[in-house]
């Protein structure tokens, strides 16, 4: 890879993986567990507990039985079926916010099933190819 293919990649999917990671990890461990989320509103909807009830809310959905962690899944097959790097970059940020929030083993199968695509330059259409004599 060329000095500007080296720049492109930190400044693309690969520094957002890190600031999506940094990112989980506050809301996981400086919000959610230091206990500055409203305790009032658990995993229950609380019609018009605000933004701080909404988003906790949120989160305790997407833990329970690590739903964050199978839509990224969706996203690395959906990557794989169709060659595209955007549904990888979001296979990868979405399997590293499930690692930081409970739903480690899809989290981790989608991050390491799209790096292959993410880190290599695969053509769209790659079966095609390797399928014709």
């Amino acid at each position: 890879m060329k000095k500007s293919g080296w720049r492109a990649l930190v400044r693309g999917w690969f520094l957002g993986a890190i600031l999506v990671g940094l990112a989980c990890l506050w809301v996981r461990f400086g919000w959610l567990e230091a206990q500055l989320a409203p305790a009032a509103c658990g995993g229950k909807w609380v019609p018009g507990g605000g933004f701080a009830c909404a988003a906790k809310f949120l989160l305790v959905q997407a833990f329970l039985e690590e739903r964050i962690g199978w839509v990224a899944v969706l996203c690395a097959a959906i990557s794989q079926l169709r060659g595209s790097r955007r549904w990888a970059v979001a296979a990868l940020w979405l399997g590293l916010a499930a690692t930081v929030f409970y739903a480690a083993t899809p989290g981790v199968i989608a991050a390491l099933w799209v790096l292959p695509r993410l880190w290599f330059e695969v053509p769209r259409g790659w079966r095609a190819q390797t399928s014709s004599p």
